[in-house]
């Protein structure tokens, strides 16, 4: 036997309406800046545009040229090691941290969760510039330590020699992305059953037995969303490598956001740009799909 439908109230229907109307001019400023931007740049993609005059439709030409373009492979290639490498780093540190702040006193966690958490809240460019004197071959902080330490031999000139910079702008994103990695995995570990782990206590069990079969599996949701933001916040990574290095030394360390701008704003190739556009979404996208079947949590009742 079919149930039947309950029709809806006319207070319910008010209530709709208004809900619906204060969603509009959010749904309306989402499409206009992001929708039909997005699908204008596709469309823009399979065509030859410099910034003025009509548009030429030439298939897909763009992405044969992209993909005959040895800087936009070497850019996919840094940008990939980027987001993947700095977020192993990140989530990996952070996740070690935020266990260990579970054993500080609530009044010392607080302070220490602050520290830890302020690179995060410091904006890219900012750091940059900090990690820009850090590296610094004559007066830079890093040489002058190895010196003090007897290492001389160690000391170079690291933002412009390609066997080192592009490790220091993943050494840059990976520090980044430690606080807020730490701070989501342990609110993760606070919401934790306590008597679940005072029960393996009891059993007998260490505090790495703990972490390894209870509580690391019990986050693992919060794992999995600090690594995308981290592989994300690493495939985007645009105004740190603009501040350090400008992509150089010769190229050694283009991004691919960095050869999109160039290419369409510097050299007014919109089409060409807006097609590596694309296929920077779809390659964000995989990294996105590839982390969340990788990492997955557990649940208990």
């Amino acid at each position: 036997m079919k149930k039947s439908k309950r029709k809806m109230s006319n207070i319910e229907k008010k209530y709709m309406v208004v809900g619906f109307m204060f969603l509009l001019p959010a749904i309306v400023t989402y499409l206009i800046f992001a929708v039909i931007p997005f699908f204008d740049s596709f469309v823009l993609s399979f065509q030859e545009w410099g910034g003025f005059g009509p548009r030429t439709f030439i298939g897909i030409n763009n992405y044969v040229q992209a993909f005959r373009d040895r800087t936009f492979v070497l850019a996919i290639r840094n940008s990939v090691y980027l987001g993947v490498v700095s977020a192993f780093f990140s989530v990996l540190i952070g996740v070690f941290m935020a266990w260990l702040l579970l054993y500080v006193g609530r009044k010392w966690g607080g302070f220490f969760r602050t520290i830890l958490f302020s690179p995060s809240m410091i904006p890219a460019i900012i750091t940059a510039f900090i990690f820009a004197f850090v590296f610094e071959p004559e007066i830079g902080v890093l040489n002058n330590v190895l010196g003090v330490l007897g290492l001389k031999s160690l000391q170079h000139a690291w933002l412009t020699n390609k066997a080192t910079a592009l490790n220091c702008i993943l050494f840059v994103s990976a520090w980044k992305q430690i606080g807020l990695t730490m701070v989501l995995c342990f609110a993760g570990m606070q919401g934790i059953d306590s008597s679940l782990i005072e029960s393996a206590r009891l059993d007998g069990a260490s505090d790495f037995q703990i972490f390894r079969r209870i509580i690391l599996p019990l986050t693992m949701s919060f794992v999995q969303l600090s690594t995308i933001f981290a592989v994300m916040s690493g495939l985007k990574i645009y105004d740190t490598v603009v501040a350090l290095t400008n992509g150089g030394p010769a190229k050694s360390t283009i991004v691919m956001p960095l050869w999109i701008l160039q290419n369409s704003f510097s050299f007014n190739n919109y089409g060409y740009g807006s097609a590596m556009s694309m296929i920077f979404v779809l390659i964000v996208l995989i990294g996105m799909i590839i982390t969340k079947k990788l990492i997955r949590g557990s649940s208990y009742e």
